[in-house]
């Protein structure tokens, strides 16, 4: 299908009425918005497969050293497929991500239900402070805060910001998770004494596989990239909001928030 020109929706203007023109505009950008997402896509993809080339040339070379003789060493066999294991460990994650993004692009319906939010933090902090026992997690605010919502999807969100703030901050460093109510929502806030995100990154970073520092990219064990992905994929699909401010070497706050009712 050939696309309207610029120029089109004036001259239809002048020639047809406001009527014609509005709808015309409307067309526009339709059209607009359908090429965004198209742009979108064939970036997403290419990225998704910059991030899957490197396992699969990592399992490859280890695959041939063992074909070529190089691994006799019971020792070196072991530590082969720990390597091995690893990478595919990566890649399965990886591809359960992007599968869940896919399933909420495709904005199918939520599971929703009363959600206390307080008793889905309380189960994350417990568990961070078990995998993270050399820091101070907290979790402050209100005694209850019930919404109209995904459990498992809203526990997810936790999980992500919560491990986002840990992963990313040196060890010791203090994590706080506040929920509250506000005007018909309930806010929840995680905020970190890390070293903070530079300006220039704070616009990209629940943008899908971005990493502000790639020293933290897959070859050093870090993230996929997708977790703020998915938190803001999830808030939207909520109805609610994510955001985020930071200050260099003060730390850094992400905010989400879910309506307590369902939006119509």
């Amino acid at each position: 299908m050939t696309r309207p020109s610029r120029w089109r929706p004036a001259l239809i203007a002048l020639l047809a009425g406001p009527e014609i023109a509005i709808l015309t505009d409307k067309v526009q950008k339709a059209f607009d918005a359908e090429q965004r997402a198209q742009e979108r896509l064939r970036s997403f993809v290419a990225d998704a497969s910059h991030e899957l080339r490197t396992p699969l040339a990592t399992l490859h070379g280890w695959i041939d050293l063992y074909v070529q003789g190089g691994l006799r060493d019971p020792d070196q066999l072991d530590h082969a497929m720990e390597r091995m294991q690893a990478e595919v460990g990566r890649m399965q994650l990886l591809v359960d991500e992007l599968s869940l993004l896919a399933h909420l692009d495709a904005a199918r319906p939520l599971d929703r239900g009363p959600v206390d939010v307080v008793a889905l933090a309380g189960e994350v902090v417990d568990d961070a402070r078990i995998v993270s026992a050399d820091r101070t997690i907290t979790l402050r605010g209100a005694a209850k805060a019930v919404v109209d919502g995904d459990g498992p999807r809203i526990q997810q969100v936790l999980r992500n910001l919560v491990g986002n703030a840990a992963q990313h901050t040196p060890p010791g460093t203090p994590v706080t998770v506040t929920v509250s109510t506000e005007d018909e929502e309930v806010v929840v806030t995680v905020r970190d004494e890390g070293d903070g995100i530079a300006r220039e990154h704070l616009p990209h970073v629940f943008e899908r596989l971005y990493r502000a520092d790639a020293s933290r990219g897959r070859d050093s064990g870090g993230s996929s990239g997708l977790g703020l992905a998915i938190v803001e994929a999830i808030v939207t699909a909520h109805g609610g909001t994510a955001g985020v401010t930071s200050t260099p070497g003060q730390g850094t706050t992400v905010r989400v928030t879910f309506p307590v009712d369902s939006p119509t």
